[in-house]
């Protein structure tokens, strides 16, 4: 019989320790195969962008005028061999703890406790010194397949302003946007301009499509269509065709 895993956190000297608690009542005959245990420690990582520091950052986005097409994005970066798989987070607040999501991609979605709260709040981590946070713009996914080739460069666009508010007016705009995949599969997109059609393939390594800003193009506007709608959209300088 497969054991079921439910995990309860309790804040225990400075870190949380997550057991494996109470099973729910079963109507399964009762066996002799022991209650299996899982302890995961989450401890404080000085090496960790600070919550006050998050708190901040998202305050400010929402300062940001435009900013329809975009989020801001925090997301775990690891150090040397560090696998993401196993990372798990926690926000002490309050005298209570909230689980952080992370995506399997990285992206991390902070809860926000009562400001009262945020001062004190802490990050927790079960990978001590093997993880940064970084933040930075992601460009909102269109709904359907099919979209206004401004749709997502208004987002390259409004991204750019954001990161010139976050760091410096110096800091160099953005060239286009990568739609990107958990897996490569021969998807592709096609931006359907007066002078023809104009496909571009995923790129395997970077499982992306690249979209590269093009004033023409965006003065145009036309529909882009693409084979499968992206995980997500974010800013390069750099194409990932490169």
């Amino acid at each position: 019989m497969s054991v079921a895993r439910t995990f309860a956190c309790a804040l225990l000297l400075g870190g949380i320790t997550m057991r494996a608690g109470a099973q729910p009542p079963s109507t399964e005959p009762a066996s002799d195969t022991p209650m299996q245990t899982v302890v995961v420690t989450l401890t404080k990582d000085p090496d960790l962008l600070p919550y006050t520091k998050i708190y901040e950052k998202m305050q400010e986005f929402e300062t940001i005028k435009e900013r329809d097409k975009i989020y801001l994005r925090f997301f775990a970066a690891p150090k040397g061999d560090a696998e993401l798989s196993k990372l798990k987070m926690s926000l002490a607040s309050g005298g209570a703890n909230m689980p952080i999501d992370i995506e399997p991609d990285g992206t991390i979605q902070f809860p926000v406790p009562a400001p009262g709260d945020v001062a004190n709040a802490a990050v927790l981590t079960n990978q001590r010194g093997n993880f940064k946070i970084h933040y930075g713009p992601g460009i909102k996914v269109p709904e359907s397949e099919s979209f206004r080739y401004r749709d997502v460069m208004d987002g390259v666009k409004q991204s750019t302003t954001m990161m010139k508010k976050f760091w410096s007016f110096l800091f160099p705009s953005f060239k286009g946007a990568g739609l990107r995949y958990a897996e490569a599969n021969g998807q592709y997109a096609i931006i359907h301009a007066r002078q023809g059609d104009i496909k571009i393939d995923v790129v395997p390594a970077r499982k992306s499509i690249p979209l590269e800003l093009d004033s023409s193009l965006y003065e145009e506007n036309p529909l882009v269509t693409v084979s499968q709608r992206p995980v997500k959209i974010s800013p390069f300088n750099v194409s990932p065709s490169r």
